[in-house]
């Protein structure tokens, strides 16, 4: 694996672990644990990658490596890693509620 894929890797798993931890602060019910939150946050900032680089106009943000890092690369991952985390955080946050029955 490149330098620049690793990188990429890096950031979305921090930005999505960055997402879930603030989602599970701002809405305790949803919130399985600080620590929780942030794996499951950064699993979903790692696989919010592979959908989001085939939606129309957000593909280029994520970007094609292969002419090195670019600014936009680092923007566009890090959104994609927030959203991703946020996306999982809330759907874990739904079923651990179900399963709580409240």
């Amino acid at each position: 694996m490149s330098g620049v894929a690793s990188t990429l890797l890096v950031v979305e798993f921090v930005c999505g672990a960055a997402s879930g931890i603030a989602l599970g602060r701002r809405v305790p019910s949803f919130s399985l644990g600080r620590i929780t939150d942030g794996i499951i946050g950064g699993i979903g900032g790692l696989l919010f990658v592979w959908p989001s680089a085939r939606i129309p106009g957000v593909g280029p943000l994520i970007g094609h490596h292969a002419d090195g890092l670019t600014p936009t690369m680092l923007i566009g991952a890090g959104i994609a890693g927030l959203l991703g985390g946020l996306v999982l955080i809330v759907l874990a946050g739904f079923v651990g509620a179900l399963i709580r029955g409240s």
